[in-house]
């Protein structure tokens, strides 16, 4: 059996969060956690507690494909994970289209007073599934 992916969202204030199966099919949403000091260290307990192979991050390039200033707050953050979570791969994924996707979606299933607190981890569901998805062809 295979490890889990773990998929986040990096915001200013939410990380966005999901894992996979052990068998790289299906993505599901967690609690988005404050991006605060202990954030690392809530994403060390869940890489613990849900057996965490890989951690794959969204990396918010303009529509042009450029890093903005979210890309490099996200990029140094990832750092911060790589230097305390040394033994676990981290990689990026395009995620320009994912916040789209993950507004549309809730727009059509969501009340609008519970959408705020669903919107970065179903955003990294999106990212999640872009992920896996590249692993599968």
């Amino acid at each position: 059996m295979g490890k889990r992916v773990l998929a986040l969202d990096v915001g200013d204030k939410r990380i966005g969060v999901a894992y996979s199966d052990p068998l790289g099919i299906s993505a599901n949403p967690l609690k988005a956690i404050q991006n605060d000091k202990n954030a690392v260290e809530r994403i060390k307990e869940l890489i613990k507690e849900y057996d965490i192979g890989t951690v794959v991050v969204g990396l918010p390039l303009t529509l042009k494909g450029e890093e903005g200033e979210q890309a490099k707050k996200t990029k140094k953050f990832v750092e911060k994970i790589k230097k305390e979570i040394p033994d676990i791969p981290v990689r990026f994924v395009d995620e320009r289209f994912t916040t789209t996707l993950a507004e549309r979606h809730l727009k059509e299933t969501t009340k609008k007073s519970k959408r705020k607190e669903k919107i970065d981890s179903l955003s990294a569901v999106y990212i999640l599934k872009t992920y896996l998805d590249s692993q599968n062809i």
